[in-house]
């Protein structure tokens, strides 16, 4: 039976996570025991429900070991690591990771949390410092992550699927794709995303973006947090986006998408449903008999809004001194970093003050309990409360407010919940009370709200919220982000690619024939593309490889540009036998002459001024473009404005040239990157290599390569002129599903020159 439900199963799926699922302590025996590590019951527990329909092996760091529940300070001998590995393998499916505590310091308590977890929750850090200690971390950083990926590597299989999660391993999906670049991978962010403003604060903003588009698909907790990711990418590595995500620069399409992480509502009724807890519930009722219970549970952290609630719950006593001696507030909060003691230093002083100013000998209005407590008290807690009040100033998904509204459902109590509407939850739980955790009067008059709700309201408003909660589940999250990757990755498998060129074909054809045509586009594929388009200068061994291929008589070799011609000459001239085409074939200056030739003389260029005019109203309200002047052309770049504005006001720019211009003028629009170009229609690249080809009728062997879509008229000359049997080799330059008529594909200009390089060394 056990092997038949092994067959059945899809695959291999690899989390990768911070951690394992396991907390290890050991006894005086030496035994090793394993408890489910607390604080990530919702990730894990999604992870798990995949179990039945996917074989799962766990990655992570081991965390910190205990030895009679105190933590071991020195790294284990190797001995109780290959024993623990064994284990754990074995019984858990996690391979452990052994990090030295020195890295730890570096990675987690260093880079993760003073640099990244700040950002993300739209914290900028105070303390500038000269980069020696940031430089430090994020060199842990890169190595821990660079560790998990080495890992993941060696053990990854064709047809696997790799599930990386949460911002501590942001570089290893990229680090991963590096060794496998057909891999299949995942990447989840479990925390929030800033705007593209917070998080280009960033020193290392490239490294990290790069790292993560390394997955086929990227996702996040809500739909502003995806949005922010991918306006991030726009505007700080310049790539492409639509709705569904990014379209790289080495070819694939990096998918973002939205999935609310949910938690296992049957195991929280059955807990609650337990006689403990049932007991504990009946105490805690009795405790605070005749009062209403407002109950928080938080992180000391200074995302979660504690001082917030409590400053909201003195200003309620105020305005509402009707329920003094009426409402208590039990406030749970844990956390053990540096900066939650200063933190619980100023919540200790506040819950004092309240207490001093509205309490009594017999009465006080605030319980602090700073502390880990168990679960069966949490969940008598969340059971037997009238209210709960989430008030986080930013958080990732809260699933202590998921987890209210089903202990609630237990005890048949609908209880009103009190949700800061900057959390991830927010967007989810519609029904809750939002309030901004920063207006204090507002939440104040929540909680009165909530205390005084009619109980047809409370009823209304719990069970759409239950409802949701009971769809959206830990395990609808995990099973939801797994079908979307595997249809990702189905997509990006079955596009029609463009095959990479081989370069033995090539060679072989080139030594075997006498007279060769070379046409070579220049932007983006002789050189880079740049932002600034005067500083695209060809690399000294690029001139070097094109002069080689000149030398030799059998070759005649073209560069067919939309540059003008003062810049063609200017870095081109010098190579010796080299034909140049400007402006997109208006002019041609052929080997040996030094006296271009205007193919478009007797042409009427009245129309230029019209679309000056247009092209001027543009630059003159898209901050960062500019007009170029070419004697047979005009074009508007828009590189170095903001990527998203540029682009809507060059659609807009296109309309208006397209009604206003096109159909009256013989002239057509050239949309290039970041540019639209308009030029007359009687001459494009295309017919430069018409009229090379009928100049020289004995060519035996074709080379053409471009990369952007006014190259795409060589490629459609080549193919409709040429006698089928001779060699003819059209290559566009850049992704591998681009769509051309050209017949291969080199992947970047570094590739070009290689090509160039073995042509010559023939």
């Amino acid at each position: 039976m056990t092997r038949s439900l092994e067959i059945e199963k899809k695959g291999r799926l690899i989390n990768v996570t911070h951690q394992i699922p396991y907390e290890i302590n050991s006894d005086d025996t030496g035994e090793w025991e394993f408890t489910p590590r607390r604080g990530h019951g919702a990730m894990y527990g999604g992870i798990h429900s995949l179990q039945n329909t996917w074989e799962l092996v766990h990655i992570g760091w081991t965390g910190l070991i205990s030895k009679n529940n105190v933590v071991i300070e020195e790294d284990l001998p190797q001995s109780d690591k290959d024993e623990l590995y064994s284990i754990l393998k074995e019984k858990h499916s996690c391979l452990p990771l052994f990090v030295d505590s020195e890295t730890v310091s570096g990675h987690y308590d260093g880079y993760c949390k003073t640099m990244l977890w700040p950002l993300l929750h739209y914290i900028i850090w105070n303390d500038a410092t000269d980069g020696r200690v940031e430089s430090t971390q994020w060199e842990a950083y890169k190595a821990v992550n660079q560790q998990y990926a080495d890992f993941v590597s060696e053990l990854y299989q064709d047809g696997d699927i790799i599930w990386v999660h949460d911002y501590h391993l942001l570089l290893v999906p990229s680090m991963i794709r590096a060794k496998h670049p057909e891999a299949r991978i995942g990447l989840f962010i479990h925390s929030p995303f800033p705007t593209s403003e917070i998080f280009r604060c960033l020193p290392k903003r490239q490294e990290i973006l790069i790292g993560m588009i390394g997955a086929n698909l990227v996702g996040f907790q809500t739909y502003a947090y995806a949005r922010h990711f991918i306006s991030t990418c726009t505007r700080v590595l310049g790539y492409e986006s639509t709705p569904d995500g990014l379209r790289c620069l080495d070819g694939y399409f990096c998918h973002v998408g939205t999935f609310p992480i949910g938690i296992d509502p049957e195991e929280i009724e059955a807990r609650c449903n337990d006689p403990t807890v049932q007991s504990k519930s009946q105490a805690l009722k009795e405790l605070y008999a005749g009062k209403k219970i407002v109950v928080g549970r938080d992180k000391i952290d200074l995302v979660k809004g504690v001082l917030q609630k409590l400053a909201a719950f003195e200003k309620f006593l105020t305005d509402f001194p009707e329920w003094r001696n009426n409402v208590v507030l039990i406030q749970l909060t844990d956390g053990a970093t540096n900066e939650s003691a200063k933190l619980e230093h100023k919540v200790s002083e506040t819950v004092a003050h309240i207490n001093n100013t509205f309490g009594s000998l017999e009465f006080t209005p605030v319980h602090h309990f700073h502390h880990q407590i168990q679960l069966d008290e949490h969940y008598a807690l969340l059971s037997t409360a009238d209210c709960a009040v989430i008030t986080a100033n930013r958080d990732g998904m809260n699933t202590t407010s998921l987890e209210y509204i089903v202990c609630q459902e237990g005890e048949n109590k609908h209880g009103p919940l009190i949700l800061s509407e900057l959390t991830g939850t927010a967007g989810s739980l519609s029904s809750s009370l939002m309030v901004n955790p920063w207006d204090y009067a507002g939440v104040a008059k929540a909680i009165n709200d909530a205390l005084v709700m009619s109980e047809e309201e409370k009823i209304s408003r719990h069970m759409q919220m239950l409802a949701h909660v009971k769809t959206h589940t830990a395990s609808f999250w995990a099973k939801s982000f797994v079908k979307v990757l595997e249809k990702s990755i189905a997509a990006s498998e079955q596009s029609s690619y463009t095959p990479l060129l081989e370069i033995e074909p090539l060679l072989n054809n080139y030594r075997q024939t006498k007279k060769r045509l070379l046409c070579f586009d220049y932007d983006g594929t002789l050189s880079e593309v740049r932002r600034f388009p005067g500083s695209s200068a060809p690399k000294s061994s690029m001139i070097s490889a094109l002069q080689l291929l000149c030398d030799d008589p059998n070759n005649a070799v073209w560069v067919v540009s939309g540059r003008d011609e003062a810049t063609l000459d200017k870095w081109l001239g010098h190579v010796r036998g080299i034909g140049l085409s400007a402006e997109h074939g208006s002019f041609v200056k052929y080997p040996g002459s030094s006296k271009w030739i205007n193919l478009l003389e007797h042409f009427d260029m009245g129309w230029k001024n019209d679309v000056v005019e247009i092209f001027s109203y543009y630059a003159e309200r898209t901050t960062g473009s500019f007009i170029e002047h070419k004697r047979c052309s005009v074009t508007w770049h828009y590189s170095l404005a903001d990527p998203e504005y540029g682009a809507f006001q060059s659609k807009e720019c296109q309309n208006h040239l397209e009604h206003a211009i096109l159909s009256k003028l013989p002239v057509e629009v050239l949309v290039g990157k970041k540019k639209l170009e308009v030029r007359p229609t009687t001459t494009n690249k295309g017919e430069i290599i018409k009229r090379l080809l009928a100049a020289n009728e004995d060519i035996d062997f074709i080379m053409c390569c471009g990369d952007d879509r006014t190259d795409e008229a060589m490629f459609k000359a080549l193919k409709n002129v040429v006698d089928p049997s001779l060699p003819v080799f059209s290559i566009v330059v850049g992704a591998k599903d681009k769509k051309t008529l050209a017949t291969w594909r080199i992947a970047s200009v570094q590739d070009v020159l290689g090509a160039l390089t073995a042509l010559t060394n023939n």
